[in-house]
């Protein structure tokens, strides 16, 4: 669904829900802003149409008029609050902490926008909307990511996204994102390694963008099971090799894990990602990246550029 057309239909929505009395085709023409700029029978098609996609979404539309003694007064439309909330249900602690999760990224995506400007079209158009009447959308959280968006909606379509990542292009079908440290990943399938993986959208060095068909591929069933198993690895820590009787980079420690003989594991952290990749460079062959992959890839796209 094109931006515009679920702009103008929320409008309709709202219009609809925030009132007691019918509105009329012509009251609803003006205070839809959409409407307002189409042919008679432009707006009748488009009206009419949009009438029967919020009926396809099971949202009843009342008709009906406002003068009772006079049967021949224009009919008008209403949504009745009643109908359209949904009955008490409850939730396990689990799929609360899940809800949770996506109304905070749902108040800060377009959707708080949407409904704001929906409520200024209406007043300017003459109606007296109740916002008590219609759920309240404020935005929460701050998403500081420019691609979040774009990685949200082709993870929610299941579409494929490709992205710069360590100076390489890549292609991956995005199955969730996480959260952690306040920093946003996204955890899928990636089809140039053949690999589930994650990727820190604040690394991104290239913008996502979604390609081909809606629903191109499937989540696996055991998908969170298979993210609980590779943890996300920030850029501003990494697992490297030193050379036996070289000197360690300034704040590495000794670390366990496996290293090409005649060399010893090494923990970098706490040092900006920049910063980390120029240390390993300074070192040159006497250091080598073991993990993440994401840093060895960018030390190896500097070394590229330094020898050409």
């Amino acid at each position: 669904m094109s931006a515009r057309k679920s702009e103008r239909l929320v409008n309709l929505l709202i219009a609809l829900l925030s009132t007691r009395r019918y509105l009329t085709r012509a009251e609803l023409r003006s205070m839809v802003e959409a409407y307002r700029d189409s042919t008679d029978q432009a707006f009748e098609r488009q009206f009419e149409r949009d009438k029967q996609e919020l009926r396809g979404l099971g949202i009843e539309i009342e008709t009906g008029s406002n003068e009772v003694f006079f049967e021949d007064e224009e009919h008008g439309y209403r949504i009745n609050r009643a109908t359209f909330e949904l009955p008490e249900i409850s939730f396990t602690p689990e799929e609360l902490a899940a809800l949770a999760l996506a109304g905070q990224v749902w108040q800060d995506t377009l959707a708080a926008d949407h409904t704001a400007r929906a409520f200024e079209a209406l007043r300017a158009g003459g109606a007296d909307p109740d916002p008590s009447l219609v759920p309240s959308v404020r935005p929460h959280l701050d998403v500081r990511e420019r691609d979040f968006e774009v990685v949200y909606g082709a993870a929610l379509d299941r579409r494929e996204v490709t992205f710069g990542y360590g100076g390489r292009d890549r292609r991956l079908q995005p199955w969730m994102l996480l959260q952690r440290r306040g920093r946003w990943y996204v955890f899928g399938y990636d089809l140039d390694k053949e690999a589930d993986r994650f990727f820190k959208l604040a690394r991104f060095t290239g913008p996502a963008v979604a390609v081909g068909k809606v629903g191109a591929f499937d989540v696996p069933t055991d998908a969170r099971e298979r993210s609980a198993r590779l943890t996300p690895v920030d850029a501003a820590a990494a697992l490297v090799a030193v050379r036996d009787g070289a000197a360690a980079p300034p704040g590495a420690e000794p670390a366990d894990g496996a290293a090409p003989e005649g060399y010893s594991a090494w923990r970098m952290r706490g040092i900006d990602g920049r910063a980390l990749v120029g240390e390993i460079l300074a070192a040159a062959p006497d250091v080598l990246v073991l993990d993440p992959p994401e840093l060895r890839d960018q030390v190896i796209a500097a070394l590229k550029r330094a020898a050409a």
